[in-house]
Parts: structure tokens; C-alpha cells; sequence
């Protein structure tokens, strides 16, 4: 059987190639639109450099009854926190929400690692972290941060849509993986392609749906441009604008 640290190798690789791939399209925006796009290769490539640490045995320590991985834990509270953040963000909600969106993901992801290592009480915990926590991200996306954007242009009320969906998606997929994971019903190799595919999908799924997207934010790029210009009728227009 193939090990699991020969799938975690395999896909450090796609990650880094993955990597090359998006900041080579990334160069290729708009300049007021990269900014949006190298967060997504930075998450990436730390993907990349985390899986393959985790492969090679390096960072793994003790916790309780079980072990963490350094590598893992790098790219996860990374990438997760981040990617939500983002879906967030497209909404045109106000950085209140935003931020708790990013910080209620960091607690799921915490919860998860709880439930790994911990028993009894904790590991209780931990898990209701996750479920209930999945629960008030559902609750969020479709009620306060759907309301947002709906007072967005079509496209980008479109854009939010279908970045919430592919996220919530993904990560619910994921969060019934960890569920079985931590109910021992993986052997180790079904385990580590399952995971490691899941997260790709996650990642750089992700990133190119952003990217293929980005242009949607060009509208607030442009007004961003336009306050900066300030100039005395676009100031008066905006302040129109705002009063409507």
C-alpha cells in the first residue's frame, strides 16, 4: 500500500505547481486587481511548504493522546480563516462581520484539533465547536452577509453567491470527513488522499474561482481610484451617492 507520506509529498507538489500557475496569472491582472489574487498564492504555496514538511516527519509533537502535525496546523489556520474571510469580504459587508466570520473559522479548525487529541468532556467540546460553530456560519452567509450583498451590483451580489456556496460547500464536506476521522473510521492511507484532495479542492479550487472572478471587484478598485483622485465634483457625487 502506498504511505501516507508519499500522497502528502505528491501533493506538496501539486501545491507548488499550483503556486507557479497562480502568480503567473496573477501578473497578469490588472495591477489595482493584484492585490486580491496574491493572498490566494501565498495560501497556496504555504499549503504546499506545510503538506510537505507534514510529510517528511518534521514538526510533529505530542498532544494528550494523540499528535499534531506543525505543518498542518501552519497552512490550516492559514488557509481556512483566510478563504471564509474572503467570502466574506465579496459581500460588501462591514469588517465587524468580516472578522467574525474569520475568527468563528479559527474556533471550528480549534475544535477540531480538541477533538483529535483530547477524550471525554473536551473532546465533546470540541466537537460541538465545529457543528454548532458550521451551524452560525450557515446563519451569517445566508442571513446578515446575504443581506449585504444584495445591495451590491448584480455581479458582485452574483459573485458573493457563488463563492459562499463553493466555500460553505467544501468545508461542509470537510467537516464530515473530520467527523469520521475522528470517529476512527479511516485507515491511514484512505485518510490522507481523502483529506489532502478535499483540501486541494479547497485551496486551489478556491483560488482559481477567484481568479477567474476578480474582475468583479474592479468596481470598488475604481471607486477606490476615484476618492483618492479627490476631486471636488466626485466628491460631491459620492456624497450624493451616499446619501441615497
Amino acid at each position: 500500500m502506498i504511505e501516507p507520506s508519499t500522497v502528502r509529498f505528491a501533493s506538496a507538489g501539486v501545491y507548488a505547481i499550483s503556486a507557479v500557475v497562480l502568480l503567473a496569472l496573477a501578473r497578469r491582472k490588472p495591477p489595482a486587481l493584484r492585490r486580491y489574487c496574491y493572498p490566494f498564492v501565498a495560501v497556496v504555496a504555504l499549503a504546499g511548504v506545510g503538506i510537505g514538511t507534514w510529510a517528511a516527519g518534521i514538526g510533529t509533537f505530542a498532544v494528550a493522546n494523540g499528535t499534531l502535525e506543525a505543518g498542518q496546523l501552519l497552512s490550516d489556520y492559514v488557509a481556512y480563516p483566510f478563504l471564509f474571510g474572503f467570502a466574506a469580504f465579496v459581500s460588501g459587508a462591514s469588517q465587524r462581520y468580516v472578522a467574525g466570520v474569520v475568527a468563528l473559522t479559527a474556533v471550528m479548525r480549534l475544535g477540531y484539533d480538541v477533538a483529535a487529541v483530547f477524550a471525554g468532556p473536551l473532546a465533546t467540546a470540541g466537537t460541538l465547536a465545529i457543528l454548532v460553530g458550521y451551524v452560525i456560519l450557515l446563519g451569517l452567509f445566508f442571513g446578515p452577509l446575504a443581506s449585504a450583498a444584495a445591495r451590491q451590483p448584480p455581479a458582485r451580489e452574483l459573485f458573493f453567491k457563488k463563492t459562499r456556496n463553493l466555500s460553505l460547500f467544501a468545508f461542509g464536506v470537510l467537516i464530515a470527513w473530520a467527523m469520521l476521522q475522528i470517529a476512527g473510521l479511516f485507515d491511514q492511507f484512505t485518510a490522507a488522499v481523502t483529506l489532502e484532495y478535499l483540501d486541494l479542492l479547497l485551496r486551489v479550487g478556491f483560488a482559481g474561482f477567484v481568479f477567474a472572478n476578480v474582475e468583479t471587484l474592479a468596481a470598488e478598485v475604481d471607486e477606490d481610484a476615484s476618492d483618492t483622485a479627490g476631486s471636488p465634483g466626485r466628491g460631491q457625487s459620492g456624497a450624493a451617492a451616499s446619501a441615497d
